[in-house]
């Protein structure tokens, strides 16, 4: 897909200041007409994309809520009359807690939004995309769908999830000679959002993880612009801040990372417990 204008663009999580907000602004400034969704903060973004003159739809979305998915969609394409992209970006943490405090209630509201949020608006939008000329879908995971990482437990397991559920449709799309509709996992590393500090448990390493997304990762912004470029090239996975240093590391030294990442967190000077 080279160019987005005049495409219809759809975004989940797309309300406040993170990743998703930036992705509807980077579309709108492309020329594409949006379409998001999210909880909270839709009129930040409305006023964001205020200035770029393209036609916008969102609209108050649990994304664990199947009916609510089904609607949007519905929605969407009554709007619009088809879609062009879909980016698969809400998502949530449970937050810096260990194992062994994790409730099986955590395990289902993480799974719920992260995982099984992306399975049901791929389902709601995938034969619609296939009918395109030329189509994407993006679907966000994270360096933790690559590189296991301590306190993170349940939402690793949904990143891994969302990982293992693109790939794997890429690789039937592609077997099945499906070509117009080209499939990406995005892995971000560090960015600057507010992830940890939104999120349900706040443990010792919180202010700690918060910091380091400050200081080291990149600007919603500049996620979405590595994001929307990764589509163009048609590259199967994307790759944002250090993301692709944490995929090599979990290659190369597989049975070593407890070390390294306990190592790590000790000279950060973050708390182990």
């Amino acid at each position: 897909m080279k160019s987005f204008k005049g495409k219809v663009a759809v975004v989940t999580g797309g309300g406040g200041t993170g990743i998703g907000n930036a992705l509807v602004r980077a579309f709108a400034s492309e020329g594409a007409h949006v379409a998001y969704c999210d909880i909270a903060n839709l009129n930040k973004t409305e006023k964001d994309i205020e200035a770029f003159g393209v036609k916008k739809y969102a609209e108050h979305v649990d994304i664990a809520d199947k009916e609510a998915i089904k609607r949007f969609a519905d929605n969407v394409l009554k709007e619009f009359g088809h879609i062009d992209v879909l980016i698969n970006n809400a998502g949530i943490a449970t937050g810096d807690i260990s194992f062994d405090k994790v409730t099986e209630a955590d395990f289902e509201r993480i799974t719920n939004i992260n995982y099984w949020g992306v399975i049901r608006t791929t389902q709601a939008f995938y034969h619609h995309l296939l009918t395109r000329p030329e189509a994407a879908i993006a679907n966000i995971s994270s360096t933790q769908g690559i590189l296991a990482a301590p306190y993170l437990v349940s939402y690793c397991t949904t990143k891994f999830a969302v990982r293992g559920f693109t790939d794997s449709l890429r690789v039937e799309n592609q077997v099945r000679g499906i070509k117009n509709l080209s499939i990406h996992t995005v892995h971000p590393g560090a960015v600057a959002t507010n992830i940890t500090l939104a999120a349900d448990h706040q443990g010792p390493r919180s202010q700690h993880f918060h910091k380091v997304l400050q200081e080291k990762g990149a600007s919603p912004a500049e996620a979405a612009k590595i994001i929307l470029k990764g589509i163009r090239k048609n590259k199967s996975r994307i790759f944002i801040s250090d993301g692709r240093a944490q995929d090599i590391m979990a290659r190369l030294f597989p049975s070593s990372l407890h070390k390294i990442i306990g190592l790590m967190m000790k000279m950060q000077g973050a708390e182990i417990t």
